[in-house]
């Protein structure tokens, strides 16, 4: 391989997993400048050492199919299923169509391709290629992005090549990356002397200059010398423009009906190359002619052949006449008759002009894909409708309609030039002001722009919107829902205290299957509002499975905010944390200001409660920082209460009741407030919060929010046997350990209440089981309070750790922070954020026993021991 040296070395010492050298890498480039070539020097090598090779090939066609780039990755080890657990295994059979069932929730999907891509490295060393990557199907590459970062504990390796990069595109942290440019003038030189020996001086400079370093060119360009592919080009012609020209001349040369059939195959994405719903119109005679002309190559594809390059694609259908063209995607429709998802497509390229019947088609196919998680994909269709609608009104309704779908799957800067483009159309600045005011608040957080672009407006969306906007800034909830839908209505009552669950569920249970993510998202927002999100899982899991990828990604985006909401309350932190880091990565990739502030005060939460009070407070300045410019009143008081409540795990109690005084009057901040004031010594202030909240009705809104109700009048009682009676009575309410922290919070006051009045065995029962909670969950600064107040009642608390409940990473981190490495040291190591780092030491730390990061070193030595 001429003039690659660089670039080989770099593969193999990715493939021999060299230290310091990431055990993936990304190879991308303009088009025959080598990658796949280089890609297969990766897999010989890696072969020749004996290394089990599987990986795939990304194809357009299958671009849209979700999963299909993972079918191929383990197509070759299917046998490791068995060697799962049932829930990995039943997850890959889900997702890889061999079970029925509904698909499970990306993480899921993630976590148990790592689970058997481990099995299968305990065999020997693998290595996972793709090329084409850039084609492979969006959900595949968030599953392939999640096992690139987690390759370092297991002998995998993984190597990838796709088109160039973009300087919009986010490389990720810890993906390696190699630029594969152009080749030097002399090895270029050497190439084409080697390719093409004995080329005549002044078509070998020419051949050199147009080529301009690339491979491919160097091997086609020669073939086309003298010919007016070549030599009628402009001197400025691109290289894409020059090669596309050596193939074209090639295809001109085909028998009519073979040019025909390849056009066909060329519309219809990857036929030739892919198992397609059809084959390919090529009969095996004119498959071998085609190869002949060298627009084909021979290769292990379903056919065994494939285009020798994508331009030959492109040149197969620049070649052909638009009612040639026309005519192929006509034919293509007929034959796509039940695949509506394929056939609009074709019908729409069919078509010469404007044509309803055509655009309403292509509408309703369209409306039908974003019900069923592809909202995205549906904004070009209807865009392709609006193209063909015969009237400027049909137009502009249907761009206005692809404006709400780009909104909702996160394209927010197309969602406003089709809003430009369908005023172009009709003027009426009133259909586009909910869709306008929507991107104001998830990309800005403009609630004051909200309601300017609103205006006057009534209908359902702009009431919604409204009523939203009142939720973050504390705005009286106000409107006129005389029109409004029972949908609206019912929303309006549960914000404003006039519908309760039993209303909500009904109005859920009755949902279709086919219902808009929106409407969902909406259903839910009021089931976290009214504490009953545990009831409606189900949809939770629906919106992130479904509408991640190339679906509703705002709503996906919330529907990670729900799952982390609902595992917070549930005392399952670890999947808290991963759901709502999971939402945060989505809402930064596709600049969800909105969203993303919700989950960082959800991630500040859940800091403060596990005793992370650093990470709480990095997490309420970024908030505050946001939300005080903007009047986000709900933000602000979120960020106070997690402050609050880190105070509170340290016992500094002045300053939780610094931070609680900043919001007077949330319902959800009650019971941290309570705590805080009497801890304080401001018992007084304490009891106008209880009164307030008695005043407002709070108890009777949820059964959460009255735990913290009764919980709050018994730390304000005169007298100790109330205090006592109150806390009991808590405790007593329906189902409270639905909420493990807060239920083991309660326990933990009334302990400490009989141990002040001396009463050591009434207070130690209640104290063994707050500590119990806290220990599972994570809460070591509480745990540590727990444990304190069982040593003054006599209780020796001798911990009794075992690296056995360790898993392999937290083992892994708890070495590296014992060596005095910081988390961001650790993380860079280990390929993980510095706040998974965190989250790994906060459940480490009651699993040994310790409180702080300074005991590691002793507690992993004594456990060495």
């Amino acid at each position: 391989m001429i003039g690659r040296a660089a670039e080989l070395a770099r593969l193999r010492r990715t493939v021999d997993r060299d230290p310091g050298v990431p055990p993936n890498l990304v190879l991308h480039g303009d088009p025959g400048v080598g990658k796949t070539v280089l890609l297969d020097a990766g897999v010989e090598y890696a072969r020749g050492r004996g290394i089990r090779v599987f990986g795939g090939t990304g194809y357009e066609s299958e671009a849209q199919l979700a999963f299909a780039g993972l079918h191929q990755l383990f197509a070759p080890v299917l046998g490791h299923l068995d060697r799962v657990d049932p829930f990995h295994r039943q997850v890959l059979r889900r997702v890889l169509g061999f079970e029925p069932g509904p698909v499970p929730d990306r993480l899921a999907v993630s976590v148990a391709s790592l689970a058997v891509l481990a099995e299968v490295a305990r065999e020997g060393p693998v290595l996972i290629a793709v090329e084409d990557a850039h084609w492979v199907d969006h959900p595949t590459r968030e599953v392939m992005m999640f096992l690139l970062l987690r390759l370092a504990p297991h002998d995998i390796r993984a190597l990838f090549a796709r088109r160039p990069l973009l300087s919009s595109e986010r490389v990720t942290p810890g993906i390696a990356v190699l630029e594969v440019g152009p080749l030097p003038e002399r090895d270029a030189g050497a190439l084409l002397d080697e390719l093409h020996p004995g080329l005549p001086g002044a078509a070998r400079d020419r051949v050199l200059s147009a080529a301009a370093g690339n491979p491919l060119a160097l091997a086609e360009l020669p073939h086309a010398v003298g010919t007016d592919a070549l030599d009628l080009l402009p001197p400025g012609a691109s290289l894409r423009t020059r090669l596309e020209s050596t193939y074209a001349t090639r295809v001109v040369g085909l028998p009519t009906a073979v040019r025909t059939a390849l056009l066909q195959t060329a519309l219809d994405g990857d036929r030739l190359e892919n198992e397609a719903p059809l084959p390919t119109a090529l009969t095996p005679l004119e498959l071998v002619e085609v190869e002949r002309s060298g627009l084909v190559t021979r290769d292990s594809t379903p056919s065994g052949l494939r285009f020798r390059h994508p331009l030959v694609r492109s040149a197969i259908v620049n070649t052909a006449a638009p009612d040639e063209v026309r005519a192929a995607h006509a034919e293509l429709a007929e034959l796509y008759r039940d695949v509506p998802e394929r056939r609009v497509w074709h019908l729409a390229a069919a078509s010469a002009g404007p044509d309803e019947e055509v655009a309403a088609e292509i509408e309703r196919a369209a409306l039908s894909a974003s019900l069923r998680g592809g909202s995205g994909l549906a904004v070009s269709a209807l865009q392709r409708a609006a193209a063909v609608s015969p009237t400027a009104p049909a137009a502009a309704g249907r761009l206005h309609r692809a404006a709400e779908l780009a909104e909702e799957s996160g394209q927010l800067e197309l969602a406003q030039r089709l809003l430009d483009e369908a005023r172009r159309h009709l003027d009426d600045p009133t259909r586009s002001a909910a869709t306008r005011a929507r991107i104001a608040l998830l990309r800005d957080g403009d609630f004051s722009g909200a309601r300017r672009l609103l205006g006057d407006a009534v209908d359902d969306r702009a009431v919604l919107i409204r009523l939203a906007v009142a939720t973050y800034t504390g705005d009286a909830l106000t409107g006129d829902l005389a029109g409004a839908s029972p949908h609206t209505k019912l929303l309006h009552g549960v914000f404003t205290g006039t519908a309760g669950a039993e209303e909500l569920r009904e109005a859920i249970e009755a949902l279709p299957a086919d219902t808009a993510p929106g409407r969902v998202t909406e259903l839910c927002r009021a089931a976290a509002w009214l504490d009953v999100l545990h009831e409606h899982r189900e949809h939770v899991r629906g919106l992130v499975r479904r509408e991640v990828g190339q679906g509703a990604v705002t709503h996906a985006a919330t529907g990670y905010w729900f799952a982390a909401h609902d595992h917070l309350l549930a005392g399952e932190w670890e999947r808290a944390e991963q759901e709502a880091s999971a939402g945060l990565d989505l809402c930064v990739r596709h600049d969800l200001a909105l969203p993303a502030q919700d989950l960082r005060c959800l991630l500040g939460w859940l800091a403060a409660a596990r005793g992370d009070t650093d990470s709480a407070r990095e997490y309420s300045r970024v908030v505050e920082q946001w939300a005080e410019p903007r009047g986000s009143a709900a933000h602000l008081a979120l960020s106070a209460r997690n402050l609050a409540l880190a105070a509170l795990g340290e016992g500094d109690h002045e300053a939780a009741h610094a931070h609680s005084s900043r919001d007077p009057g949330t319902p959800w901040t009650l019971l941290d407030a309570v705590e805080a004031a009497v801890r304080a010594g401001r018992r007084e202030e304490a009891r106008e919060r209880v009164a307030a909240a008695d005043l407002a009705g709070v108890a009777d809104r949820t059964p959460r929010l009255r735990l913290h109700v009764f919980a709050a009048r018994a730390l304000v009682a005169d007298a100790d046997d109330d205090a006592v009676a109150g806390l009991r009575a808590a405790l007593a309410l329906p189902r409270v350990e639905r909420w493990p922290f807060e239920h083991a919070r309660v326990r933990l006051a009334l302990g400490e209440l009989h141990r002040r009045r001396h009463r050591p065995g009434d207070a130690r029962p209640e104290l063994r089981r707050a500590a119990e909670v806290f220990r599972r969950v994570g809460a070591t600064a509480w745990l540590r309070r727990a444990e304190q107040e069982l040593r003054a009642t006599g209780v020796a608390v001798a911990a009794n750790p075992s690296t056995a409940e360790l898993t392999a990473q937290q083992l892994e981190v708890a070495h590296l922070a014992a060596s005095g490495l910081s988390n961001k040291e650790i993380g860079a190591r280990l390929f993980l954020s510095p706040r998974t780092v965190s989250a790994h030491l906060y459940r480490i730390f009651p699993k040994l026993g310790i409180t702080s990061r300074s005991a590691l070193r002793d507690a992993l030595a004594a456990l060495d021991r």
